[in-house]
């Protein structure tokens, strides 16, 4: 799937579609023949029963994940940044959806050179060959909305660029707007279809992922909050070679996060990188109250050390005190076992269920938190061991399907 992905991705970005009406087409195709097919398989297993029913629409998942992924790289812009969303929310979608989504975040098509140069020539207010003594043509990652070439600067500083598709601005209004409607559509259609937070998140958000000095103070400010920690690495920003569709910063040859293999190459266990990470988001979440919100897999590093490389802010969020001392609140509650304040603190962080119960509410801090922080007590264990997590995630995801 990821290698033809690339090649149909490589075809197609030139191509992509620029008018609100061909793209709320490709789109509404797309969706309309996956509700479709969801509404026939729910009519005709009344006849032919559950087992033929969940057999049909487990096929059925997989063909509209890959519907939707080959929309995505046709249509491009916000629609990947969507699938790629989606592609991480096993909590909200059938296993099928997230493993075909989640090659998103590696596959997307890259802009031709050229249109890279101009963007870059423009923004800059110079020739590029005045600017860096070298430039990868080929980018070493490509996003929804921007993509990343290594460089070196006239003054040796070896760089990483990243640009703006042109013109993504005006795609992601279209996007947008055309998301919306969609999403309204279907809730319409169907309750059990409620993805309005996805739009909700996307309007207040994107835009800001389109403000690359945003960005560039967003990474400062995680970088100045972690300098006295080893073990952890934020890139520098060369704000002389930035603007709003340009950031320049300090290049990391890093290994990513899940390549499992290309991390013990580095002599690093994938666990003593599990609890950098760990460590890593309670800092930011708990003490600092700033964080990166979008740490899928392509936004994390790993280097000797073992050293955790934080990359790309362009979303990161700050949380009220309040949130904070409700968070503190909350553990508190898992720890002493009380599931009814545990209950009314999870509903006070903000989860929302649709029967909006407390034992829903109780159900699912347990599912995420109490039963490790239980084994972790009974064990006197400063830590608990990778299978105690997996089997918490596994009792997390059925229960906020369910």
């Amino acid at each position: 799937m990821a290698q033809r992905s690339l090649t149909y991705g490589h075809r197609l970005r030139g191509s992509a579609p620029r008018s609100r009406v061909r793209r709320f087409t490709n789109v509404g195709q797309m969706l309309a023949r996956v509700f479709a097919g969801y509404k026939l398989i729910s009519l005709r297993e009344k006849r032919k029963g559950t087992a033929w029913g969940e057999a049909r629409r487990n096929k059925h998942h997989l063909w509209s994940a890959t519907k939707f992924y080959e929309a995505a790289v046709r249509n491009q812009g916000l629609l990947i940044k969507t699938g790629q969303f989606l592609g991480t929310r096993p909590d909200v979608l059938p296993d099928a959806y997230v493993d075909v989504l989640s090659g998103l975040h590696d596959e997307v098509p890259p802009e031709t050179f050229e249109n890279i140069k101009h963007q870059i020539e423009r923004e800059l207010g110079r020739p590029l060959a005045e600017i860096f003594v070298e430039f990868d043509e080929t980018p070493v990652a490509s996003a929804s909305l921007a993509q990343v070439h290594r460089a070196v600067l006239k003054d040796g500083r070896v760089c990483a660029v990243k640009v703006q598709y042109p013109g993504i601005d005006h795609i992601v209004d279209i996007d947008l707007a055309n998301m919306s409607f969609f999403i309204s559509v279907l809730n319409k259609l169907d309750r059990s279809m409620d993805y309005r937070f996805v739009a909700e998140e996307m309007r207040k958000h994107i835009p800001l992922e389109l403000d690359f000095i945003n960005e560039g103070h967003n990474n400062e400010r995680i970088a100045e909050d972690f300098k006295y920690v080893d073990d952890i690495v934020v890139p520098d920003i060369y704000w002389e070679y930035s603007t709003r569709r340009v950031l320049t910063m300090e290049y990391i040859d890093g290994v990513k996060i899940t390549d499992y293999e290309g991390v013990r190459r580095l002599g690093v266990d994938p666990t003593d990188v599990a609890k950098i990470l760990v460590f890593a988001f309670a800092e930011m979440i708990v003490k600092n109250g700033f964080f990166h919100a979008d740490p899928h897999p392509g936004n994390l590093m790993v280097l000797p050390g073992p050293k955790l490389v934080l990359i790309d802010f362009g979303q990161a969020k700050e949380l009220e005190p309040a949130f904070k001392d409700v968070l503190v609140r909350f553990t508190r509650t898992l720890l002493d076992g009380d599931n009814v304040a545990m209950g009314s603190a999870f509903r006070d962080l903000g989860f929302r269920t649709k029967r909006d119960d407390a034992e829903g509410y109780e159900q699912l801090g347990d599912a995420y938190v109490g039963r490790v922080a239980k084994r972790m007590q009974e064990t006197d264990a400063g830590w608990a061991e990778g299978e105690i997590f997996q089997e918490s995630y596994e009792n997390v995801t059925k229960i906020l399907r369910k």
